[in-house]
């Protein structure tokens, strides 16, 4: 009895400290199985968006109040070398990859054929002024801090689909930075609000109905009625103090899609009829504005004809409404794909 009461301290004792041990391996080992939890759930954030040997990363899309944008982003490159051969995403079904090359004085923005170069263990930057992703008739404006889903597909890689913030393009130096990010050396155009410019007679030729659509972004499109009452003319260029990156451009379907281009050899203006510019077929195009086209403005516009040379005219900036002037119907810049053909008979 003794004996036992003797060692029951110790044992006691032993006990107290056994379980002391326990205690402390069964704290450590519970911060181990959390971290390991942790691990399995919350793996180790990485820049940018991986598709095998590629990473997308600083992807972004710039934002605008009427049908085109653009997104701009890196792909880094740790193997065999390959292309970004498309790109689509849910806000249209025109989407092209585009470049900006320079001849002579003058800009102008093309689609890249073959795609985007990635090579390899190198880097392929989308960026304002270079390569990108052109994005026409939008179903709806892109606003700041909206996010944009965007399938990517590369020639070798395959496809990924990434999600793009919106914002607005980062100061380059030399002010507002635009879609194509050409600097432009020509006077800002006055701004002022007025009636409507009137229709203007040159020669055989009349232009009337001439308008500009708003723009919050760097890029716009300007329309406008074209009468004939003598032989057939051609308008081959057009020019504005608010940039010198003009282009004469056609919306063309290509059987589900359809996409804008330059319109080789201008338009053509029949004898006797007229040519009509509006949303979804010719038009002229604006890139690198220096500023926004706010609604009042009164843009001018250099129009050359082949036969009948140069006039200048006015037209009223404006917002786009969605019904073609004059015709009571929806036309969106990149829809109505049966108003290609303009050039109609004068009445």
């Amino acid at each position: 009895m003794k004996g036992t009461l003797r060692r029951g301290p110790i044992a006691a004792l032993i006990m107290l400290m056994a379980l002391s041990v326990a205690l402390v391996a069964v704290a450590c080992g519970g911060d181990d199985d959390e971290d390991d939890a942790n691990g399995d759930s919350t793996p180790a954030v990485t820049a940018g968006t991986k598709l095998g040997n590629l990473t997308i990363s600083g992807e972004w899309v710039r934002p605008t109040t009427n049908e085109v944008s653009a997104a701009y982003l890196t792909v880094h490159n740790s193997g065999e070398a390959d292309a970004l051969v498309k790109a689509s995403t849910p806000l249209t079904s025109t989407v092209q990859l585009h470049e900006v090359i320079t001849e002579g004085s003058s800009s102008k923005m093309q689609e890249k054929p073959g795609g985007f170069p990635v090579p390899a263990d190198g880097m392929l930057e989308l960026k304002p002024g270079g390569f990108h992703i052109m994005m026409m008739d939008l179903k709806a404006p892109i606003a700041l801090g909206e996010t944009v889903s965007l399938t990517l597909t590369f020639e070798k890689a395959g496809e990924v689909t990434i999600e793009a913030p919106v914002k607005a393009a980062p100061d380059m130096g030399n002010g507002p930075m635009n879609h194509g990010g050409m600097s432009s050396t020509t006077p800002g155009a006055t701004t002022t609000t007025v009636a409507a410019p009137g229709p203007v007679t040159f020669g055989n030729l009349t232009i009337s109905d001439q308008w500009v659509r708003v723009t919050a972004n760097t890029v716009t499109a300007a329309y406008m009625v074209i009468t004939n009452t003598g032989e057939a003319d051609t308008l081959i260029a057009a020019s504005t103090p608010l940039t010198a990156s003009v282009q004469l451009h056609e919306v063309v379907s290509d059987g589900a899609t359809s996409k804008m281009q330059p319109k080789d050899g201008g338009f053509p203006v029949p004898a006797n009829g007229e040519v009509t510019l509006r949303p979804g077929s010719y038009h002229i195009m604006m890139l690198d504005l220096k500023e926004p086209v706010t609604d009042g403005q009164i843009v001018t516009i250099t129009l050359t004809f082949q036969k009948a040379g140069d006039v200048t005219i006015t037209a009223l900036a404006k917002p786009h409404t969605g019904m073609m002037e004059g015709a009571g119907q929806g036309m969106g810049h990149g829809q109505g794909m049966g108003g290609m053909a303009t050039a109609t008979p004068a009445q």
